[in-house]
């Protein structure tokens, strides 16, 4: 009777074993291509439907309207796609689940935040394709029609600046609000706060301005608005790593708390209502 060879055992090094493992970037490029991805499927009827909404506004809006209009559309996105990209966990009352994964909180918020502004940023980039050869001049015909103050002609890097940074600042204050929101009723107003803060910021810009110069040149208020949504994304990022997980509540029956958050955002509504009004009052004859 025969007897078949044993295979040979041999002991592996550390050495050996070290192609196996994933390296450390390997690692961090799955973490946040799979944060991304998730985000971006989470949210991709919100995308889709803005999307479809800019087709709409590129093809039929300069028929019935003014063509520059078509550059609202990113403010638009910034006060609704800041809290929905923030405050989607709170919203959906999944918040617990969310924060049992694997991925750290920060890491999480990085890649809502990274989703946000790129969908934003590529809206005004197709914006600004779509008006590029008259930009300038619809622009500065809305100021220039105005009595408030006279833009320099000669720096439309104001104007290309402001279309930017007012829905970046929109979303910035949106997107924190929602995300530190421990309540339903607090992530579904964030909305208002974000217009707030967007529109104050601008009111504030343009009226340093026109009291130091007498004129619109961007320089106070693009670095506003940037300062604006710097450091509430900064202080925002740093509340939500230590956030836990807050009351889930019906929309229908809330907490004293919930009520106390309606009544704040109606006061904020009341303030983005004023300030609506002062620009309408201010620039009647282009509107």
């Amino acid at each position: 009777m025969t007897t078949l060879p044993r295979p040979a055992l041999r002991l592996l090094d550390d050495s050996d074993q070290e192609p196996l493992r994933p390296s450390a970037w390997r690692r961090a490029w799955r973490v946040w291509t799979g944060l991304i991805w998730g985000e971006w499927f989470a949210h991709s009827r919100l995308i889709l439907g803005v999307a479809m909404l800019w087709l709409a506004a590129v093809w039929f809006l300069p028929i019935v309207a003014h063509p520059s209009w078509i550059l609202a559309l990113s403010g638009l996105f910034g006060v609704v796609g800041g809290p929905a990209f923030g405050g989607s966990d709170v919203m959906g009352g999944c918040e617990e689940y969310t924060f049992s994964q694997p991925a750290t909180r920060r890491q999480r918020f990085d890649a809502r935040l990274f989703v946000a502004i790129g969908c934003l940023l590529v809206l005004t980039g197709l914006n600004v394709l779509t008006l590029q050869n008259n930009l300038t001049d619809l622009v500065l015909s809305f100021f220039v029609s105005t009595g408030i103050a006279v833009v320099e002609l000669r720096r439309p890097e104001f104007l290309y600046g402001v279309v930017l940074v007012l829905p970046l600042a929109a979303l910035a204050v949106g997107f924190c609000v929602a995300a530190v929101a421990t309540t339903r009723a607090v992530a579904y107003t964030a909305w208002v706060w974000g217009a707030l803060g967007a529109l104050t910021g601008l009111r504030a810009g343009l009226s340093l301005e026109d009291y130091l110069w007498e004129r619109l040149n961007g320089r106070v208020t693009i670095p506003l608005l940037m300062a604006i949504a710097v450091i509430t994304i900064a202080i925002a990022r740093r509340l939500y790593g230590d956030k836990e997980a807050g009351r889930t509540s019906s929309p229908l029956r809330l907490p004293l708390s919930g009520w106390a958050a309606l009544g704040a955002a109606a006061l904020a509504g009341l303030g983005v209502a004023l300030l609506l009004t002062w620009f309408v009052a201010n620039f009647a004859r282009w509107l």
